[in-house]
């Protein structure tokens, strides 16, 4: 039985820490149903001096099939594909955070301890036109979140029909953060509660600069203005260290969270 499903399959289930016995007996109870364990040993191939040690694996550790106590012999059942993923997935990402935690508890005062310089590579996009359209794209690329930061109503207008877009297309959890003062413009509080209808709106006493990040901390950029001879000029800030999204999406969820709800909520929002 267990030869017809395909070996991709099988590779599958084993990359998922499956061994070959356990596969195959997962297999056979799928396609043949509840059995006996003598039974199972036959058509599974697994020898039936190994067959119980193997069962009690799948069902008390791996938790892939489980066991029927009132027949007589006992009966085995496999748990569905989608059932047992869950688990599986349950399992290893507990597994995940115990072991990243001995981990970093252990090595990262070691790590430290060298005090050695990390050279990563910092890229400064320069000019107005350049950090709009920066800022557009990961806009476009968001795919389940978008997170703004920003003093400057002049961004929010330009950002607008691609954020209402990104809205229209999935992308609901979008939050936006603005300086008190604010909600004291005229303009700029029009311009808010147009975003109101597709976003969640928080104001802080003080912020400075804009900064977009999306998908949690999957990508983030920084735009920075400084005033030289009269003239604004505009900086963004990006680079590629792997920490670079996730602490911005650190930070940005610090001073949100402890932000104040610029509108009323409980109108539902459109995704028009």
């Amino acid at each position: 039985m267990a030869e017809e499903v395909p070996d991709v399959v099988k590779d599958a289930l084993k990359n998922l820490g499956l061994t070959d016995y356990e596969i195959s007996i997962y297999l056979t109870l799928i396609a043949k149903g509840p059995m006996a364990a003598k039974e199972l040993s036959e058509e599974s191939g697994v020898p039936y001096s190994r067959i119980y040690n193997i069962l009690t694996q799948l069902e008390k550790e791996k938790k892939w099939i489980h066991k029927e106590e009132e027949s007589r012999p006992s009966r085995y059942f496999a748990k569905s594909p989608d059932e047992a993923l869950v688990i599986a997935k349950k399992q290893y990402n507990e597994m995940f955070d115990d072991n990243s935690n001995t981990i970093i508890h252990n090595l990262t005062p070691i790590y430290q301890s060298h005090d050695t310089p990390i050279k990563i590579a910092l890229y400064i996009h320069r000019g107005r036109t350049v950090c709009i359209n920066r800022s557009l794209s990961l806009i476009n690329l968001a795919k389940t979140s978008i997170y703004l930061v920003t003093t400057d109503d002049e961004f929010l207008k330009i950002y607008y029909n691609d954020i209402k877009k990104a809205r229209a297309r999935g992308v609901t959890d979008i939050r936006i953060l603005v300086e008190e003062e604010a909600l004291n413009d005229k303009e700029f509080k029009t311009l808010l509660l147009d975003y109101n209808e597709i976003a969640e709106i928080k104001y802080r006493d003080q912020l400075f600069g804009t900064s977009i990040i999306i998908d949690e901390g999957e990508n983030a950029f920084i735009v920075l203005s400084q005033r030289f001879f009269e003239k604004l000029s505009y900086f963004g800030v990006v680079t590629d260290h792997i920490a670079f999204g996730p602490a911005a999406n650190y930070y940005f969820s610090y001073l949100y969270e402890t932000a104040e709800l610029a509108f009323d909520q409980d109108k539902p929002k459109s995704s028009n």
